[in-house]
């Protein structure tokens, strides 16, 4: 009798691990899948915080979405070629560039991929600009998309690449700093 009350004991001992067993796998997928949700959703809104900083005109909170460096490719819009840039460097190009500007960086359709190394944006783009002087009716608006690539540091996603595809244009191109003619 007590051999059938001790191996009754064991069997229920194995039954609970294996039914906690597969909580803990059941758990773990289900957190898996709530981790990768919310790295789409941080990746996403460091675009969006990107846009609204340059929106902003706000540098500090700019420099708060980047790596310390940054890969750059805007030749589809100035026909300049690739290159690598400093933060400091990226920000101080931006604040010329946007100087006497008010602009809306729009950005929609975010396409997201996280692997091992960081992670992709593909999102689409619509950026209004518009002189600060109300009175000046011209204006420069772009289409078209933008690559991104992050890096996950301290638990932020920073942005350490952007390559910017334009599009079309419409309006007066040299509204924007790094189109406009040198001054002498």
């Amino acid at each position: 009798m007590k051999d059938g009350i001790l191996q009754e004991l064991l069997d229920r001992q194995e039954n609970l691990a294996r039914r906690l067993h597969q909580s803990d796998a059941l758990n773990n997928a289900r957190f898996g899948k709530i981790r990768e949700l919310l790295n789409h959703q941080a990746i996403i809104e460091t675009v969006l915080r990107l846009g609204v900083a340059l929106d902003e005109q706000d540098w500090v909170g700019v420099a708060s979405c980047l790596a310390t460096e940054i890969e750059t490719d805007y030749s589809s819009f100035r026909g300049a070629p690739p290159t690598r840039l400093s933060n400091n460097e990226f920000v101080a190009l931006r604040q010329a560039a946007l100087s006497g500007l008010r602009t809306q960086h729009l950005s929609l359709n975010h396409l997201v991929s996280v692997d091992p190394s960081g992670a992709t944006c593909r999102t689409d783009c619509v950026i209004h600009r518009w002189p600060t002087d109300p009175t000046d009716p011209r204006f420069f608006h772009s289409y078209g998309y933008y690559h991104y690539g992050l890096i996950h540091v301290e638990s932020t996603w920073l942005i350490h690449a952007i390559t910017q595809v334009v599009l079309r244009s419409d309006g007066d191109p040299m509204l924007h700093g790094a189109l406009r003619a040198s001054d002498p």
